[in-house]
Formats: C-alpha cells, structure tokens, sequence
C-alpha cells in the first residue's frame, strides 16, 4: 500500500514530476528509507521526533532513529542524528489535526512534502511566505503598526516610572517589537517594489 506523504530536505529544486520519479524510483527499490535518495538532515530526524509525539492517527515509516523521550524539542540537549526521509500514510483513525501538524512541522523545519494523492510537491515554509506577502495589505499592516506602537509606548512608559530591572526588560520587549514591525514594513516594501520592477520589466505584448 503506497504512502501519502513524503517529507525530505533535499534536493529542494524539484517540480511535480521530478518529485514523483524520486518516489516511484525509491519504492520500487523497496523502500528503505537508509537508501533513500534525498540528502541526510538532522532537521529530518526533529520533524520526524516530533511528528511521532503529536500525531498518533499517522503511520510513519524513516530512518530517522525513534526517540522515546516525552521531553519537549526545545529542552533536548543532544542532536538528533540525520535522516532522509519520512514518508507518511494517513490512517482511517487521522483527524484533521494529525495532517496539519505535518504542514505546520514542514513548514517549522522548511522541509520539501510530496503529495502523492495529488501528485504536488509543496515547499510549505516559501508556500506561508507568499501568503503572507499577498494579505499583508491591509490587515497585516495594521496589526504591525498596532504591535510596533504598542511596543514604543510601553517602551517609552517604562523608560519614564523607571523602575529597576523591570524597567529594563519592558524596554527590551517593547523595542523588540517597534523594531520587528518596522522590519516587517521594510521587508514588504521591498516586495511589493520588486514585483513592480518586474512588471515594469516585462515586455510588451
């Protein structure tokens, strides 16, 4: 029975069919994942660790070394060791839940996903920054300007009552996010300039 998803790090310049031929080619070697033919990565063996922990309707197939430890990632304090592959069957007994996780953790480590049953092949992390791009105007640039005057106002309070330490980490926070969301402002200007050079490049028809 064929697998639904499959997750790799590399390679990543791959297009619908090319990512069907590495699977279809890797199945028919019989399915081991220690000679997959995509690059080893510890991001990988995370993806893998956690994907194990959080969704239980997923049956799991990777070279990736199974982890027992119910710690979470961010308090591990050794490397997982590399892996390549992790392909995925969505079992009757999958919610909705268990196939998001897979995205989200895709996206979390910029993994490339295979879709199998539509044939897609998916770069989950560029796939939430364009969206991001395109519905940033205007609600996404309202919430950035809301959060940057939030944080220079508490920034600034602070810096007036003066209280020791906690003065001193209300600061930082709020200069934090003043700072991200001019960033953020930057960051989409730039885009939405790009995109008008590129038009303005174009040829005419």
């Amino acid at each position: 029975m064929p697998f639904d998803l499959y997750v790799w790090q590399s390679p990543r310049e791959v297009d619908d069919e090319r990512a069907a031929s590495l699977v279809r080619a890797w199945e028919a070697e019989g399915e081991d994942p220690a000679t997959a033919p995509f690059q080893a990565s510890t991001d990988i063996a995370w993806f893998h660790r956690e994907l194990t922990h959080d969704a239980a309707g997923l049956e799991l197939v990777s070279d990736a070394d199974p982890n027992p430890s119910a710690r979470p990632v961010w308090l591990a304090t050794n490397d997982e060791p590399a892996a390549r592959i992790v392909a995925i069957r969505i079992t009757p007994s999958a919610t909705v839940d268990d196939v998001d996780d897979v995205f989200s953790l895709a996206v979390k480590y910029d993994l490339v996903l295979f879709d199998r049953r539509s044939g897609r092949v998916h770069f989950p992390m560029q796939e939430m920054a364009d969206y991001a791009d395109a519905t940033f105007w205007p609600g996404g640039a309202i919430q950035a300007a809301l959060a940057g005057a939030f944080g220079l106002l508490i920034a600034i309070a602070a810096w007036i009552v003066g209280i020791p330490i906690l003065s001193g980490i209300v600061i930082v926070i709020g200069g934090f996010m003043f700072v991200m969301a001019v960033f953020t402002f930057v960051h989409a200007g730039r885009k939405w300039l790009g995109s008008r050079r590129t038009d303005s490049d174009a040829p005419p028809e």
